[in-house]
C-alpha cells in the first residue's frame, strides 16, 4: 500500500491555560500546530492555525510552499452523543500555477472499534 495521504499527530490538553491542541505532521513535508480555547467537557474542539503565527502556526517546506502555499488550518472534533467521532479539516492553499485559492478539505465520522493503550497488558 502507498498512503496518497498520511499523517501522525497528537492532541494536548493545557489545563491551566484552557487550551486544547492540535499538533500533526504530514508526510509530504507540512508541520501544524494548532488550537484554541476549550473546557474541560467540550463536546466541540476547535483547532486553528496560520502561517507565521508564533503560536498556532504552520510550517512547511520549500518545495511545497512555492506550489501550494497553505494560508489558513481550520479542524474541529466533536464528539457525538452516539459514541462516535466526528472531525473535518481545512487547508486553505494557493496554488501558484493558477494563482487561485483551493480549499483541502477532510471530513469522516469515526467508529470505535477496540479500546487501545500502548502501556496495558492485553494479554
Amino acid at each position: 500500500m502507498d498512503p496518497f495521504h498520511d499523517e501522525i499527530g497528537f492532541l494536548l490538553w493545557d489545563k491551566t491555560h484552557g487550551q486544547v491542541m492540535r499538533n500533526v505532521v504530514f508526510g509530504r513535508g507540512i508541520a501544524i500546530l494548532a488550537g484554541s480555547d476549550a473546557q474541560p467537557h467540550d463536546k466541540v474542539l476547535r483547532f486553528d492555525a496560520r502561517p507565521g503565527e508564533a503560536c498556532y502556526g504552520i510550517l512547511q517546506n520549500r518545495y511545497l510552499l512555492e506550489r501550494a502555499e497553505i494560508r489558513d488550518f481550520t479542524s474541529t472534533f466533536t464528539i457525538n452523543d452516539d459514541g462516535t467521532f466526528s472531525y473535518t479539516s481545512d487547508l486553505l492553499m494557493r496554488l501558484a500555477a493558477t494563482g487561485a485559492e483551493m480549499h483541502h478539505t477532510d471530513r469522516n465520522t469515526l467508529h470505535l472499534v477496540k479500546r487501545y493503550h500502548p502501556g496495558a497488558d492485553y494479554a
